[in-house]
């Protein structure tokens, strides 16, 4: 018995071997592979989730294809260019849409910028075009607006395209000679900025290999942005952490063909580059500007074809700005048994004599694009290097305020106030206001168009009876509409534009003191039609104004607006995009409208500012975000 106790003993502990050895045959190798996963650097197919992130979140769910006809499609010239060119390089679309959108943006829109035009230049040549506007603007554009516009004009010319006016030697020379000494590159000054640095890289890359002077100046510049690279894996700009930086610089080093996700260079407290980036990282897959802000487009823009930048790299394909070509489109051809087509001429009557008259000339509105929350209104500013055309590192992230009834008004007089937001329209030509006691003054007003909505809800419903359309519901419906719309029509108060301007002093019970405003925009003397601008550059003197308790900048600027007929136009963050008809990017991609506070510029938003008794405000039109104020 003892012995066979000893059997069953020894084959239970034969099982319990072959158990174990199969249990480690099977483990070992899962936590070899475990381990491997977690020790090799991030590659591409890690970072394609993130960009196809943001195209859910841009699209809405739907396919990058009805994206981009679309919603890209109806902001060509506005805020889709690098989602193009990024999309571009990363699958097979057909962008037909996108582009006759984008041409017919500048067909009716002047481009007053260099850069823009070079931009718009290359996201039609990243959608297939070689010719046409893309030739003109390189030829008009290069070089013409300091340091981006050698950068973007670069990134044509490595992709095949001339002009007479400049080689690609001479541009690359020219791009070389702009290296500060820090090893960077600015739009002015003699500090390297980040985001212009990372840019000049990206389009000096193409010539690493092959131009020894490319290569040591790219290591140094590679070296100055190491060395400014924050514990936090990302970089900052102007005292602000943000996103925008350390995508510029992963898109720069994917140029170069370094793994910017682990390169020993590029980590802080074992915090990576991704690190940096996904800091940003909102739960929707879209990004913020800064770490407490919620989604901005500018961000988010950047990020997406920073990470296809990185896949390119990750899958051996050239450079971002380096453009796959594009199958060219087959012509039609006709069958051979089919005759070819006469065209027919039509007949012409003979058409009397008209006489000569005089066509007024008419003001085109233009399109102020506002979506990217690009603000040159705080003193955290940097050049908005990409994105829309030059990535601002300092976004301003403002929340909406509540508000007791701003003002806005349009290029075409037009005026629309309420209680909460301001919008500006081309289209009205008179001014609302929420009000609860109407004056017996715009009482007739209403009255008639009270009359006018009754006498429609009566025609409908005669029609509705002609019809045999005689459900209750649908006479109900009406009455419902009609009553409702009146309301609101009895409880608004109608002004012309005459009697919303009232060129009158602001006047305040309730003043706890004065603050003194100006607007100005003498640095576009010279640069701008005469006729654009006043002669001395100001718009409003320095004009005393009384202040109220928690009253903000943007309150007073929009007090003054209304007092002394001001046009000014804002999004719904309370960014002043205009004044008097004066517009951000307007005069360059680095332009729009700043302000100060007792000369220093803040760094908050003009709707955060809280004012104090004697504060002096400066709004000024700058060319060079800030570079060129006095």
């Amino acid at each position: 018995m003892k012995t066979d106790y000893n059997n069953i003993q020894n084959c239970e502990k034969k099982r319990a071997c072959q158990l174990m050895k199969k249990l480690l045959s099977v483990l070992l190798p899962a936590w070899i592979l475990l381990t491997g996963i977690l020790l090799i650097p991030v590659r591409a197919e890690d970072v394609s989730g993130y960009a196809e992130e943001i195209i859910i979140h841009q699209s809405g769910g739907d396919s990058a294809q009805n994206w981009i006809n679309g919603a890209l499609t109806e902001n060509a010239g506005i805020s889709s260019e690098w989602y193009i060119l990024a999309l571009s390089q990363s699958g097979d679309y057909d962008f037909s849409s996108y582009q006759n959108a984008l041409h017919e943006y500048l067909e009716t829109h002047e481009i007053y910028s260099a850069s823009s035009r070079l931009k718009y230049a290359l996201a039609l040549a990243s959608c297939g075009e070689r010719d046409g506007y893309i030739t003109e603007a390189l030829e008009n554009s290069i070089g013409q607006q300091g340091v981006m516009s050698w950068i973007y004009g670069l990134h044509l010319l490595n992709n095949g395209f001339t002009c007479e006016s400049c080689s690609l030697e001479s541009a690359v020379n020219q791009l070389l000679s702009m290296q500060l000494e820090d090893g960077g590159w600015a739009v002015i000054g003699t500090v390297g900025d980040i985001d212009v640095t990372a840019m000049a890289v990206q389009a000096l890359a193409v010539h690493y290999g092959t131009n020894p002077e490319v290569q040591s100046a790219c290591d140094r510049a590679l070296e100055f942005l190491s060395e400014h690279q924050q514990d936090y894996g990302g970089y900052q700009s102007f005292g602000t952490e943000n996103l925008e930086s350390t995508a510029q610089v992963v898109t720069a080093l994917s140029a170069l063909g370094i793994d910017g996700f682990s390169d020993e260079r590029f980590i802080r407290n074992g915090n990576t580059l991704l690190t940096g980036m996904l800091t940003f990282r909102q739960p929707d897959g879209s990004y913020s500007h800064t770490r407490d802000g919620g989604y901005n487009e500018t961000a988010t823009i950047q990020a997406f074809y920073t990470f296809i930048a990185y896949q390119r790299m990750q899958n051996g394909q050239p450079p971002l700005y380096l453009l796959d070509p594009k199958p060219e489109p087959e012509p039609e051809t006709l069958p051979e048994d089919m005759p070819e087509p006469v065209p027919e001429i039509p007949q012409i009557p003979d058409v009397p004599e008209m006489p000569e008259t005089s066509v007024p000339e008419t003001v085109q509105t233009s399109v102020t694009s506002t979506s990217t929350e690009t603000s040159v209104q705080t003193s955290a500013q940097a050049s908005e290097t990409s994105g829309t055309e030059t990535t601002s590192s300092a976004v301003q992230e403002t929340t909406s305020l509540p508000r007791t009834e701003t003002t806005v008004t349009s290029r075409s007089e037009t005026l629309l106030t309420t209680n909460s937001e301001t919008f500006t329209t081309s289209a009205e030509t008179f001014a609302v206001t929420t009000e609860q006691h109407p004056d017996n003054t715009h009482q007739h007003r209403k009255i008639i168009i009270i009359g006018i909505l009754a006498g429609t809800g009566l025609f409908c419903c005669v029609l509705l009876w002609i019809l045999k359309r005689r459900n209750w519901k649908n006479f109900l419906v009406i009455g419902i509409l009609v009553l409702g719309i009146s309301g609101a029509v009895w409880f608004i108060r109608i002004q012309s534009p005459e009697e919303y301007y009232h060129q009158s002093a602001v006047q305040k019970e309730n003043a706890v003191g004065t603050v003194s405003i100006t607007i100005r925009c003498d640095t576009l003397i010279g640069k701008a039609e005469p006729e654009a601008i006043p002669a001395d550059g100001i718009i409003l003197e320095k004009t005393e104004i009384p202040l109220a308790d928690g009253e903000t900048v943007y309150d007073i600027l929009m007090q003054t607006a209304q007092a002394y007929g001001i046009q000014t136009e804002h999004n719904s963050s309370y960014y002043i995009s205009g004044i008097q008809y004066l517009y951000e990017m307007q005069y360059g991609d680095l332009s729009g409208w700043m302000y100060r506070v007792n000369g220093e510029l803040p760094s908050v938003g003009c709707a955060e500012y809280f004012l104090k008794d004697g504060d002096f405000i400066e709004w000024l039109y700058s060319c060079e975000i800030g570079n060129d104020l006095n």
